[in-house]
């Protein structure tokens, strides 16, 4: 696109979106250079974007937008079965994963103190168009149950392509705001916080964000608490899992979580999600003070198992998806969406399958348990660790088919920099569900919604998509 337009329009355009991503908060802390830590140097820098909105076809992305009410409820029923979570992943060989299902064990074992639960979820998906003679499809790449990040700086972007279109009559360039969809996802986030911690319905209780220690994407972070406070008055205060376990403290009358002062309404995870996250067994004692309280979990133990891979796997597997939905339509969309997935458990490798990707790996991916970006395994590499690893740490991937997309040209704005690359982009659809099962007798759906947009845009050649992680970059659709 853009084609009438003169490298120089293109240039004031960078300038223009550089400016107003940094007088707009659409910024992160860059990673600093061993000289930088020595002096204590913080530089920020604009999230790296796309120049002008990517074209996508309307049904398609009304289709994954569709999908998420039916996810949240699949993620819901899933968590709800102790046997089926800890039955299919009690084979998974790896350290991080067990660990979680000790802690899902062990907080069932003593009984669940918190009978509400918050999810803020996001489902992943690519465009999947290689083979000519069908039609393109979309298909789930993951779908992330903890730490589900970039609504703040995803909401800044569609506000960034809309002032850039309208500032410099761009609709007459075929970017008509009509067919580009409004983003509010960092309120429909919020909204879903606000709602959880009326829940709780304590006075002067307050939502406690868990985060790393050394956030860099903390603009998105605190944009979060931000709205928090100006639109619903609520507080929140930020820990890592380390400071939980030193100072945090569980009443052993009510369950009731405190830290420093603060009651908790939500325990909010914006770390947890990787391994290095737990460096020692004091963030594994925090993780499990935090489960083993009556503050309002986002997500909960059970919900965060419900994303590792080994669970998507299975689910895809026939016979297993109708046991948590029973609604025809519902489940046929959720069908629809999944992709080729396959288990390397020792117990039920499918070699036929192996052989196969040994033979074109370039056609697999091999993807391990726990979320979070550069982890997957690609192309050659693909053959080379299903030769060489052994059965144990093979049952800690799975083997899903890979996506292939037709890329296409664009411009991107990266460390102040105009380029033009040939690009893919992976669509994310945010959704909020809230639960309430205190009475007994029934499961309340509270909330069941979807909660707005991420589009990340990486060039052709990249496996990886991660904008936090330094792979990927900003973007939102035109409809056509």
């Amino acid at each position: 696109m853009f084609k009438n337009i003169s490298k120089e329009k293109l240039n004031e355009l960078k300038e223009q979106g550089i400016d107003w991503a940094f007088g707009n908060g659409f910024t992160m802390i860059k990673r600093p250079t061993e000289e930088e830590v020595k002096k204590d140097i913080v530089t920020i820098t604009h999230v790296p974007f796309s120049l002008y909105p990517s074209a996508m076809n309307k049904k398609l992305f009304e289709e994954a937008v569709n999908l998420s009410q039916d996810y949240n409820i699949l993620v819901h029923n899933v968590s709800k079965d102790f046997d089926f979570l800890q039955n299919t992943l009690k084979d998974v060989q790896d350290d991080f994963t067990q660990k979680l299902l000790e802690i899902h064990r062990q907080v069932n074992k003593e009984g669940i103190k918190q009978k509400k639960s918050l999810g803020v979820f996001r489902s992943d998906y690519m465009l999947h168009d290689s083979d000519k003679t069908q039609e393109p499809r979309i298909y789930q790449v993951e779908l992330n149950t903890i730490s589900s990040s970039l609504a703040v700086l995803s909401t800044k972007i569609f506000e960034l392509h809309k002032h850039l279109i309208g500032r410099n009559d761009l609709n007459k360039e075929g970017y008509n705001l009509e067919n580009h969809p409004d983003n509010k996802s960092s309120y429909e986030i919020v909204e879903g916080l606000a709602t959880a911690h009326q829940l709780y319905n304590k006075a002067d209780s307050v939502v406690m964000m868990i985060i790393q220690d050394g956030e860099k994407n903390i603009f998105d972070q605190k944009g979060l608490e931000w709205i928090l406070w100006d639109k619903y008055k609520i507080k929140l205060i930020r820990r890592t899992l380390k400071e939980i376990n030193e100072r945090a403290v569980v009443n052993n009358s009510d369950f009731t979580l405190s830290i420093d002062g603060y009651e908790i309404s939500v325990s909010y995870y914006r770390s947890g999600y990787t391994p290095n996250d737990y460096p020692s067994e004091v963030e594994w004692s925090g993780r499990l003070l935090v489960e083993r309280s009556s503050s309002i979990k986002c997500p909960t133990i059970a919900h965060h198992l419900v994303g590792v891979k080994k669970i998507q796997q299975v689910l895809a597997k026939p016979g297993v998806l109708e046991k948590f939905i029973t609604n025809k339509e519902s489940f046929d969309r959720l069908k629809r969406s999944f992709t080729g997935l396959y288990s390397l458990s020792k117990e039920d490798i499918d070699q036929e399958v192996v052989k196969k990707a040994i033979a074109n790996p370039n056609l697999y991916v091999m993807k391990p348990q726990r979320e979070g970006g550069g982890n997957n395994i690609y192309n050659e590499d693909v053959a080379k660790e299903l030769q060489s690893m052994t059965p144990d740490q093979l049952s800690s991937y799975i083997l899903m088919d890979k996506i292939v997309s037709t890329s296409f040209k664009t411009h991107v704005v990266r460390d102040r920099q105009l380029l033009e690359i040939d690009a893919l982009y992976e669509l994310g659809i945010y959704s909020v569900f809230i639960s309430d099962e205190s009475d007994n007798s029934k499961d309340q759906v509270v909330v069941n919604k979807n909660a707005g947009i991420l589009l990340r845009t990486k060039t052709s050649h990249s496996n990886e998509v991660g904008v936090a992680a330094g792979f990927g970059l900003l973007d939102s659709p035109i409809l056509y």
